[in-house]
């Protein structure tokens, strides 16, 4: 039998995770790793077992992860072993993904979580709840792991079926095997000096309006937002398109459409984080950080000035790690600036609730005393 661990990894934690996984595994069978980005999916057909992790965005798996999946080939008879990485809020993430794996044929023999520190987020407080983690007690659990998902396989394999694992679903299960819509309505704006913090407006769940551009769209050649869709949403059967209620609006869609033919309406573009390259700054070509590092090959150095495309995720990664302060956030306060974890509300944060709830039940560790979040 033979294995291989698959991960996505933007700042290091599931990088970590899927290290000490892989050396569990290795330890049994035969067992290869690498990063998302230099793995072959028609290769996969050569391993038994894929163990295939990533970090939590936006209550699911990020938008280069679901295309590495979309383009597997039929694994009809593989075993595998989803994982993942979060900050406070773990919801979706199985949910969103599994589906996905098993269209693929794959058989789910097991499945786990580890808290990360969160470092690409731009409007996260330093330090943050969940920083420290993973760390060595989260790795030899993950190590661990490895190797009894490694043993279990090869117990699958001689027959003993029995050992795969009955899915979570319904309003129930664990978080990351629900649900979770993306919020259009955002915190109200930083009081003015003096004012107190006023409460967030409550959340409600309304998904963005989505277009499709046909003079962009390739349908019927081109299926995949289709396809990649969870809740089955898209109706190319009208004409408009019509996106359905029932999208969450994760942006899956808009961010995997190789023709960037899937469009959001002002709103939600001003509501998104929106980018600039500051080319009195950014040395490119010399340094080609943010370029390396984009999960979607969304930063175009071809055109001048350069230019972040509609399917950038949306996360702050290439903010984070320019070294010459060359990304601009030019609507900061209409985006991050409402997001941050203030002191004024921390005790009725939502992050801070459920990382009580978590610790309460032993399934998290603080390493970082409240008092300390920055």
């Amino acid at each position: 039998m033979k294995g291989i661990v698959i991960y996505y990894s933007a700042t290091g934690s599931t990088a970590k995770i899927a290290k000490a996984m892989h050396r569990g595994m290795k330890e049994v069978i035969e067992c290869d790793i690498a990063p998302l980005k230099k793995a072959d999916p028609e290769s996969m057909a050569q391993y038994d077992v894929i163990a295939l992790g990533a970090p939590i965005w936006y209550f699911r798996e990020p938008a280069n992860v679901r295309l590495f999946i979309y383009t597997l080939p039929n694994l009809d008879g593989k075993l595998c072993i989803p994982f993942c990485t979060h900050g406070a809020s773990p919801t979706g993430f199985f949910w969103s993904m599994v589906p996905m794996l098993r269209k693929k044929g794959l058989t789910i023999i097991g499945y786990n979580s580890w808290y990360g520190s969160v470092y690409q987020v731009l409007h996260a407080p330093k330090p943050y709840l969940t920083d420290g983690h993973p760390d060595e007690i989260d790795l030899k659990e993950a190590e661990n792991f490895g190797r009894e998902m490694a043993k279990r396989a090869l117990r699958i394999e001689a027959g003993e079926r029995d050992l795969i694992p009955k899915l979570p679903k319904g309003p129930n299960a664990d978080s990351l095997w629900r649900s979770h819509g993306i919020f259009r309505n955002f915190p109200p704006p930083p009081p003015k000096p003096g004012e107190p913090m006023r409460p967030p407006p409550p959340l409600e769940e309304s998904p963005a309006k989505r277009f499709v551009n046909m003079e962009k769209c390739t349908y019927p050649t081109c299926t995949l937002c289709i396809d990649a869709c969870p809740v089955n949403a898209i109706d190319f059967s009208k004409e408009p398109v019509v996106f359905r209620k029932s999208c969450l609006n994760c942006a899956l869609c808009d961010k995997m459409c190789p023709q960037l033919a899937i469009e959001v309406d002002a709103e939600t573009m001003q509501n998104r984080t929106q980018r600039r390259i500051n080319m009195e700054k950014c040395t490119y070509p010399t340094c080609t950080l943010c370029v390396d590092h984009c999960p979607m090959h969304s930063i175009d150095f071809s055109v001048t000035p350069p230019v972040i495309k509609p399917n950038c995720e949306g996360d702050d990664l290439c903010w984070v790690i320019c070294p010459y302060d060359a990304v601009e956030i030019t609507n900061l306060d209409s985006t991050h600036a409402r997001l941050v974890m203030r002191e004024e509300m921390k005790d009725n944060h939502p992050f801070i609730k459920l990382l009580a709830e978590a610790e309460a039940k032993g399934r998290f560790r603080r390493l970082v005393p409240l008092d300390k979040v920055g």
